[in-house]
């Protein structure tokens, strides 16, 4: 089990597989949809960082050699508290615009379907020092672990909804089913090595989290909230702003297995050859934690999945401006995701073509620019975004296809 908790620690400060939201601004649209049907597909793969360098997550995904002008670049972006995080998701939807619901209403339905990998990790600055350079780099210092945690969800989902054609407000119901499913938090964790290296203490307080490996380890429900709203900017014109919840919902987990892992070592008289390459301590963790007291029980958890919330101000496609801006914020329900702001400008120089750019703050990460291109035809359209260009410490990519029929 402590094998498993370091590891698992090791992988989400390296990478924290996890997941975001489009960043490609909705645009509101109050006309009568034109063609019966609708299919709208939608897929995300971010990751972003306060301080690990896109270098060193590369070489983690792809392969290759992290060397230590790379470690020493990210070791000097540390913070007093960092974050990281990877969104990963795909989604597919179906609107029927012709039939609905009720007789004369203006409320049709919708199918949705999506996969989800959230993750994300908050860290002390001497996490990463301590993984990437060992316990050299602490000598005559305490490094403090202390406040570190993690979460990782994997999930599915089933949807059906029903939406009004004019606003495209809607609101769907989503069974849930939670493939996978890990946390770990680090309560009190410190580690002292003295000048003269004849003598290291470590103590540790740690609890660690994991689902069955069952295909399906929990199930629940989940709501997806879009509601738009409009005030008046002129006689003839309106402002429309959206807010919007996703995956927001409870799943139970039957079996989960939580460890938790207590103790201190003392250890002193150390040779200087004992303490080469700082493989002390973590050398064989069997060993070194064979004195630590490891309780382990299963047991049924509920849980809160990390539901998505956005404020928006949308972007008008029935406005004859060519340039409008959009702003808005977002919010995960998990602690290691802080309140992230987002400001842009969208230009729409031809009939079907609009483009736009676009800064936020927070999540993940701390600065980042963006930009997308989106192209709209009778039956179909594209979108391609970035919200993380430019960046050393993250990549993203966006897609939106919509067809009609």
């Amino acid at each position: 089990m402590i094998r498993s908790f370091l590891i698992a620690s090791v992988v989400l400060v390296h990478s924290a597989i996890c997941y975001a939201q489009s960043m490609l601004p909705v645009q509101q649209d109050t006309t009568l949809f034109l063609h019966s049907n609708e299919i709208i597909f939608s897929g995300v793969a971010d990751y972003q960082s306060t301080s690990v360098g896109k270098d060193i997550t590369k070489s983690f995904f792809y392969g290759g050699f992290i060397d230590d002008e790379m470690k020493g670049a990210s070791s000097g972006r540390q913070q007093l508290v960092n974050r990281f995080g990877i969104d990963i998701n795909t989604e597919i939807e179906y609107r029927n615009h012709k039939r609905a619901l009720f007789k004369d209403s203006t409320i049709g339905y919708l199918f949705k379907y999506g996969f989800y990998n959230f993750s994300g990790i908050q860290y002390t600055e001497d996490v990463f020092d301590l993984l990437f350079f060992g316990n050299s780099s602490f000598i005559g210092d305490t490094a403090f672990l202390s406040g570190s945690q993690f979460s990782s969800y994997t999930f599915q989902k089933i949807g059906f909804g029903w939406f009004d054609k004019y606003s495209k407000s809607s609101l769907t119901v989503n069974a849930i089913g939670v493939h996978n499913s890990l946390s770990g938090v680090i309560n009190k964790g410190e580690l002292y090595q003295s000048a003269s290296i004849d003598s290291v203490d470590f103590s540790l307080d740690a609890v660690y989290k994991s689902s069955n490996s069952q295909t399906f380890c929990g199930f629940g429900i989940a709501l997806d909230l879009d509601y738009r709203f409009n005030m008046p900017k002129s006689d003839s014109e309106f402002i429309y702003f959206q807010l919007m919840a996703k995956n927001l919902g409870l799943v139970f987990m039957p079996d989960v297995i939580q460890n938790r892992i207590q103790g201190e070592l003392a250890y002193d008289n150390y040779s200087i050859n004992d303490l080469l390459n700082s493989q002390t301590i973590f050398q064989n963790t069997d060993e070194t934690f064979g004195s630590f007291s490891d309780t382990v029980e299963t047991k049924g958890n509920w849980r809160v999945l990390p539901a998505m919330l956005q404020f928006t101000k949308l972007v008008n496609r029935n406005s004859s401006q060519k340039i409008q801006g959009f702003y808005g914020a977002r919010a995960y329900l998990s602690s290691s995701f802080m309140p992230m702001f987002f400001v842009g400008l969208d230009v729409h120089p031809i009939k079907r073509y609009r483009f736009g750019l676009q800064a936020s703050y927070g999540g993940f990460s701390n600065l980042r620019w963006g930009m997308y291109s989106d192209l709209k035809f009778d039956k179909f359209s594209f979108g391609i975004a970035s919200e993380n260009l430019f960046s050393q410490t993250g990549e993203s990519i966006i897609i939106r296809i919509s067809c009609a029929f």
